[in-house]
């Protein structure tokens, strides 16, 4: 088969090469992918390691072969529609004709969704669910926040990111409102995700600093925000977003701000990887970070089929990654119709 190869320097390139079919452990599934999926980390990633390898980790395609635990469970068969999410940096990934990934971050793809619109969606999403439910605790869509608990305000940085669209989507399904949406010139993508008789408002950061935080704790009307997710992190992005947070009008992050870093590998692995410089203050915690990843997809997939849920606006693209390196995906993520 033929694999896509990432060289992140002296400048960004690809090239093709020749190499044969992988064969799936006992837990993993073999895809012959028909769309491929891009995110930032595609090049970034690569880039701080100084790296060549098959960066891509959103597949979108049909079931070719199972390992035998897969095919003793009875979930998958061959010739299934399929998305998935590719343990990151190893063998198999997303840039070639056939690519691999667990079972447990694999999910049917509904006749009512084409595979571009999936391959837009395993890893982005789960790396908001993690964030919202796994690290700050925020109940699950399949167990919302009831009525009588209140309004449960949230502030999203990037809301038109896809990290940031993603974690807008999800929100409503818990019943969490009002949420504050900052972003700039790609708000387009958030408008009608958004309920405005909630208290939802969209806030534009191009307007400084110091009046964004005015601005959100207007548009918060006397409600103190607990939970934020920043889709950026770039810059010091999250000093200004914790301020935010209890209303704090300290010049630094205040004291009683808890950051928590979210590696969606914890999806694959239970752990993040003890280079991080940023670790869980609860390793143990992160170990059911897989289970929750099984169970997250198949109701994804179930929110799917339903219209409840959706892929992020794409754009075809022939192939390379220097479009995305470049910042051009604004409002859209990038695939490849890998044939």
């Amino acid at each position: 088969m033929k694999e896509v190869i990432v060289h992140p320097l002296p400048r960004l390139r690809t090239d093709v090469r020749d190499v044969p079919i992988p064969v799936p452990t006992d837990d993993e599934i073999v895809i012959k992918v028909v769309v491929a999926g891009s995110n930032v980390k595609d090049w970034s990633h690569i880039t701080a390691l100084n790296i060549a390898v098959n960066s891509g980790d959103d597949i979108a395609g049909v079931v070719y072969s199972l390992g035998a635990s897969v095919q003793n469970t009875g979930e998958f068969r061959v010739g299934d529609r399929v998305a998935a999410f590719h343990r990151m940096l190893t063998p198999g990934g997303a840039y070639a004709e056939y690519a691999v990934a667990p079972a447990h971050t694999t999910f049917i793809i509904p006749d009512n969704i084409s595979f571009e619109e999936a391959a837009t969606i395993p890893l982005v999403t789960l790396t908001a669910a993690i964030s919202f439910f796994r690290r700050q605790g925020l109940p699950p869509p399949w167990s919302p926040l009831p009525a009588s608990a209140g309004p449960l305000p949230l502030i999203v940085y990037g809301a038109s990111s896809a990290l940031g669209t993603f974690a807008i989507k999800l929100a409503p399904l818990s019943d969490i409102h009002p949420i504050v949406a900052i972003c700039g010139a790609s708000h387009g993508v958030v408008d009608d995700l958004l309920d405005f008789s909630r208290g939802d408002r969209i806030i534009d950061y191009r307007q400084g600093v110091e009046t964004m935080k005015t601005t959100v704790k207007d548009a918060l009307a006397g409600l103190e925000a607990r939970h934020a997710l920043d889709a950026i992190t770039s810059k010091g992005t999250w000093v200004p977003l914790a301020q935010m947070l209890h209303g704090s009008a300290t010049s630094g992050i205040p004291s009683s701000i808890e950051l928590l870093y979210t590696y969606v590998g914890g999806g694959h692995y239970g752990s993040y990887k003890p280079s991080m410089p940023k670790q869980p203050a609860d390793k143990d915690s992160v170990k059911f970070d897989v289970e929750f990843a099984y169970v997250f997809y198949r109701y994804l997939s179930r929110l799917l089929a339903r219209g409840d849920f959706c892929g992020h606006p794409f754009e075809v693209i022939p192939g390379g990654l220097n479009k995305l390196k470049n910042g051009e995906a604004r409002g859209v993520k990038y695939v490849y119709r890998v044939g």
